[in-house]
């Protein structure tokens, strides 16, 4: 039987496509919500690891007054992750935060990608996520997840 000429390209770039398939990984992580400093995140796929997260942006007294009298009003939080990569060539991230309260409704919700360098043991991918301001203190736990691929 004779296979037409295209299935020969075709089955090549299967081959190849095939192990950045398997790299490309998505793992994810529940951790407390993090009410001071940083919180141990601790996700990893071949060179690349998500050590942790530190959360800026957190309402202070005079939100909450201001958000008493419009109830609309939302804080923009910052999700700072420090990542490594220890791999010989750049690596991407894409990084998705959720937010639920303790009853599991989702209170704010948000993802990013970006690009780690070869050997760069220090860099950060920041997740911005918009909550309602009287919602923050109802935050329980958050879900973390990555996808990591080969840039």
């Amino acid at each position: 039987m004779m296979l037409p000429r295209r299935f020969g390209p075709l089955s090549a770039c299967l081959l190849f496509a095939l192990p950045l398939a398997v790299l490309g990984q998505t793992q994810a992580v529940t951790i407390p919500f993090p009410r001071s400093g940083p919180a141990t995140v601790g996700l990893s796929n071949g060179p690349m690891l998500v050590r942790s997260v530190v959360l800026k942006g957190r309402p202070v007294a005079h939100d909450y007054r201001w958000a008493r009298h419009r109830r609309g009003d939302t804080t923009l939080l910052r999700w700072v992750f420090r990542v490594a990569n220890s791999g010989r060539r750049d690596w991407h991230a894409r990084i998705r935060v959720r937010v639920y309260s303790a009853d599991e409704h989702l209170l704010a919700s948000n993802d990013r990608e970006g690009e780690v360098d070869a050997r760069d043991w220090k860099d950060q991918i920041t997740v911005w996520t918009r909550i309602h301001t009287l919602d923050y203190p109802r935050a329980d736990h958050v879900r973390i997840e990555a996808s990591f691929f080969p840039g």
